[in-house]
């Protein structure tokens, strides 16, 4: 029986290479799938709603697709995602609907609701499986098919409505695991249904604390949080001492950047991180390389629908074919489930790689900074935050960054969360991250030297304040710290209500 099984996860794992290199990651092969996406998704819409009111009868081919086809927001489609969840038939999609996925900007019944039909779950499954033959030839010494894989999601439902079942993708897909990874991946679908957070990571524990680990996947917080528990309850220093041939992380939802340090300081040694751009949307940019250089770089998700609209100049969307390297987009998708032309609202730029097309993750429209026309953008945000982290020599633990009127300047405030009773020195931290802001930003430095903008303001609150956050919040299983604030109000009135505590 050994045997048999060696053979079949060696065939198996020749299976997931070869796969890998039929995968579209060329300009023109993509434009070729974009034809056929196009095409495949039109004809499953014949006979909805929404294939009605977008005159898809009259949109013959990709091109026409992207240029008369409007662009739309949530929003826009929200109105026939609450026909779905009232039990209306053939609205996005004429198959059946048994989950509806939720957004994790917010909690419960007010978060965004996007329906899942069969072909969109598939999608998501067949996404993955594009990701485990990327990573089996980046990583060539781990069968994926055969380690111990630690993958830590949602609970797959929060509630039900209409026979629908409303919860996070990375729960509803916990309960589609194939039997044959299920054996190797943990905690299992019953661990990961237990609503109590301390139950939950207790049985984690004891089902994975036994098993050779190799792969660790889900949001950087959330498996911070769960190393952190396991080496309380082993009384182990480091994580290397458990599982010492765990050696790959696969992220999700947020910059893996601020993260690395402290999680190779709990691991005990450094591992490969490997990103997925992936919403509740969609799974759209797949792993092409791993995160180095503070950089991680994708390839599109060749099964959807794209088009992208520039960030400066013409508004007007343009297809793959007409797109220009290094230039930023808001990139906008296609899905099986009806979303034929949905804005994300995220900023990406491509790059070519030999033949390859590759792109990186810019943004989010309306975030990072901008108080006197200097246009600070979110990765120069983080590399200051990480910058002054290392020049200081301080464990920060998270950042808020918010404007404030200082003096009649407006300025840039930095919230830095350190361990309790930590030592910091308030003035040379905040004279550091002003320098490094200056360093990193030209417009920044120029608004400074000219007065526009005063000089950055730091408070420093205790991190056990930002931990008690996070434990209210984690049961919603895809839970984001929050970074940016555009205003004043809006922190403040944040830290009002979900931070307990004074200022210093």
């Amino acid at each position: 029986m050994f045997a048999v099984d060696s053979v079949v996860h060696g065939l198996g794992q020749k299976y997931l290479k070869t796969y890998s290199q039929y995968m579209s990651v060329s300009q023109a092969d993509l434009l070729e799938k974009q034809e056929k996406n196009f095409k495949q998704l039109k004809r499953s819409l014949n006979g909805t709603r929404i294939y009605k009111d977008l005159r898809l009868a009259h949109i013959q081919n990709y091109e026409e697709f992207v240029n008369h086809v409007p662009v739309y927001g949530y929003d826009d489609y929200a109105p026939y995602v609450d026909m779905i969840a009232a039990g209306h038939k053939n609205i996005l999609f004429k198959d059946e609907v048994e989950y509806c996925g939720l957004s994790s900007g917010t909690s419960g019944k007010d978060s965004k609701r996007v329906p899942y039909n069969e072909r969109m779950i598939r999608m998501f499954l067949k996404s993955q499986k594009r990701i485990a033959s990327k990573l089996s030839t980046l990583e060539p010494d781990i069968n994926f098919l055969k380690v111990g894989r630690l993958t830590f999601g949602s609970d797959p439902y929060l509630y039900t409505q209409n026979n629908i079942k409303f919860g996070y993708i990375s729960g509803i897909l916990s309960t589609r695991v194939p039997k044959a990874l299920a054996k190797n991946t943990f905690p299992s679908k019953e661990v990961l249904a237990i609503s109590n957070w301390d139950r939950k990571i207790d049985m984690l524990i004891e089902e994975a604390l036994k098993e050779d680990i190799q792969v660790v996947s889900g949001i950087p917080t959330y498996i911070i949080s769960i190393f952190e528990a396991i080496l309380q309850k082993t009384g182990k220093k480091t994580i290397n001492e458990i599982w010492p041939r765990l050696k790959v992380f696969v992220y999700a939802a947020t910059p893996i950047k601020q993260y690395t340090e402290r999680l190779n300081r709990l691991v005990g040694h450094e591992l490969n991180y490997y990103g997925v751009y992936a919403a509740t949307e969609a799974a759209i940019g797949l792993p092409y390389e791993k995160y180095q250089n503070g950089r991680q770089k994708y390839f599109l998700n060749p099964d959807l629908l794209y088009s992208f609209t520039p960030v400066l100049g013409d508004k007007k969307s343009l297809g793959l074919h007409e797109i220009e390297m290094g230039v930023p987009y808001y990139i906008n998708v296609g899905t099986p489930n009806g979303l034929i032309h949905y804005s994300m609202k995220d900023v990406i730029s491509f790059q070519q790689n030999n033949e390859d097309l590759v792109f990186e993750f810019v943004g989010r429209k309306s975030t990072g900074m901008n108080l006197a026309a200097e246009k600070v953008s979110d990765d120069e945000i983080l590399d200051c935050y990480l910058a002054a982290k290392k020049l200081r020599n301080v464990d920060l633990r998270h950042f808020f960054l918010s404007p404030v009127m200082n003096e009649g300047k407006a300025s840039y405030h930095w919230t830095l969360f350190v361990p309790a009773h930590a030592d910091v020195n308030v003035e040379q931290l905040a004279k550091t991250v002003d320098e490094e802001m200056q360093r990193l930003n030209g417009d920044y430095k120029d608004c400074r030297e000219v007065g526009v903008l005063g000089p950055a303001q730091v408070s420093i609150v205790s991190a056990d304040y930002l931990q008690k956050y996070f434990e209210s919040n984690r049961s919603r299983g895809q839970f984001k710290l929050k970074t940016t604030f555009e205003t004043a109000e809006e922190y403040l009135n944040f830290m009002r209500s979900h931070i307990a505590g004074e200022v210093q």
